[in-house]
């Protein structure tokens, strides 16, 4: 026990950080922690390193039979964060919450509703803009004049069939990941 005491009061330095660097150390430490304490962010800071390598692998659970409430309490900074975010990202302080929960459990970011709504609207236009491009080619294999070349038009295909592809990407993993 008396060296867990002798342990816990050993310094640890730093070297080579400028003053301007440890002022804006000291001004997070302030915002995070409500004290200007460049040791206390740091221990903070290993601390959670520690702690992130002491987390279990994910549970393999099976899926929810259906979802259940839950209720937190937060302070008020808190809840002014997640009322600012979910305006931000156009939905609900519940879907906010549940996006940084699922976020932190499963290690990927969550799109909220509306980022998801909004690369559906993002590819459907791009299908869209690919199907007048193959109308633009037709024309050109039939000899009809356009102000582009085929090379041209079959690159932009490619890359817009490319984007078409990762967008979709993107929304499967997390339809599967919202459905559990």
């Amino acid at each position: 026990m008396d060296n867990d005491i002798q342990n816990k009061n050993r310094p640890i330095r730093v070297f080579g950080l400028s003053v301007t660097e440890l002022d804006a150390l000291r001004e997070l430490a302030l915002k995070r922690y409500g004290k200007a304490s460049v040791s206390l962010l740091a221990k903070k800071l290993l601390q959670a390193q520690l702690e992130a390598q002491a987390e279990p692998e994910m549970v393999k659970l099976p899926p929810p039979k259906h979802n259940r409430r839950i209720t937190v309490r937060l302070p008020d900074k808190d809840r002014a964060y997640l009322e600012a975010a979910a305006e931000q990202r156009r939905g609900t302080i519940n879907d906010v919450a549940r996006d940084i929960i699922q976020s932190h459990i499963y290690r990927h970011p969550m799109l909220s509703a509306y980022e998801a709504d909004t690369l559906y609207q993002s590819n459907y236009q791009l299908l869209l803009i690919g199907r007048n491009i193959n109308q633009i080619a037709r024309r050109l294999n039939a000899g009809e004049n356009a102000s582009l070349s085929s090379q041209q038009i079959a690159e932009l295909k490619k890359f817009i069939d490319d984007h078409v592809g990762k967008v979709n990407h993107v929304l499967q993993i997390n339809r599967r990941r919202m459905r559990g």
